[in-house]
């Protein structure tokens, strides 16, 4: 492959990462067994190669026509994400009853953006590599197969470590990334600009990507410090 063609398909990848990072995180902190997050993680692998399967075969226009919905379908995610945050959070706290097993969803569950990003994902990596759509499909879904074990894993084991695993660290991670869906039309004006550009000639910009990366992360981090800085002051008390 060709520099450019390498910076297109690594910054198509990492992308998916990111989205793979959101659902782990969810599976992290919400009360799953290890075997559940792998069926999960399975779900987006079969979703990614059917994705790579369609690629050539949904009309373009249709495509265009969810993109100009993507304002819109942020929104929606973002207020579920928050409301849901907070209702997951004060449950927890004052009745300590468990909602993660039914609230990480809106994190973890494959929504109308992710598939339009998968899809896309497996469109333009068909342009740019030389391989078969199933083929596209399939790296794309172990790219999320291996992010969201990882992920969920990791933070898992974090948690578990630290003693803040429990539904309140779910609710504060869905609020910030509620905020995050909110705030991300504006940290990526290319999303913004995409339902007027070519689904060929999507510019990839791999600031843009590492930044929104940077960015998930560390909402990520402030949420489970500040947990835990929160968590500290209650037991001193």
């Amino acid at each position: 492959m060709t520099d450019t063609t390498s910076l297109i398909a690594f910054s198509v990848l990492i992308g998916i990462a990111v989205l793979a990072l959101k659902t782990g995180l969810g599976c992290g902190f919400a009360s799953l067994s290890r075997r559940e997050v792998v069926y999960l993680a399975t779900v987006y692998l079969v979703v990614s190669i059917i994705m790579g399967y369609l690629v050539g075969i949904i009309p373009l226009d249709l495509t265009q026509n969810i993109l100009a919905m993507g304002v819109a379908m942020h929104l929606i995610i973002a207020v579920g994400l928050i409301y849901f945050g907070i209702h997951t959070k004060r449950e927890w706290l004052s009745q300590r009853r468990d909602l993660s097993r039914k609230t990480f969803l809106w994190l973890s569950i494959p929504c109308p953006v992710c598939l339009t990003a998968t899809f896309l994902a497996c469109t333009v990596l068909a342009g740019a590599i030389d391989r078969s759509n199933i083929a596209i499909g399939a790296i794309v879904g172990l790219v999320f197969f291996a992010g969201i074990i990882i992920a969920s894993f990791s933070v898992s084991f974090l948690a578990e470590r630290f003693g803040s695993k429990d539904p309140s660290a779910l609710g504060t991670t869905m609020i910030l990334f509620g905020l995050f869906y909110l705030l991300s039309p504006l940290v990526i004006p290319a999303y913004m600009q995409a339902q007027t550009i070519p689904i060929a000639s999507i510019p990839m910009n791999l600031g843009e990507t590492a930044l929104s990366f940077a960015l998930m992360a560390a909402l990520g981090m402030i949420g489970f410090v500040g947990f835990r800085r929160r968590r500290s002051k209650d037991l001193e008390n």
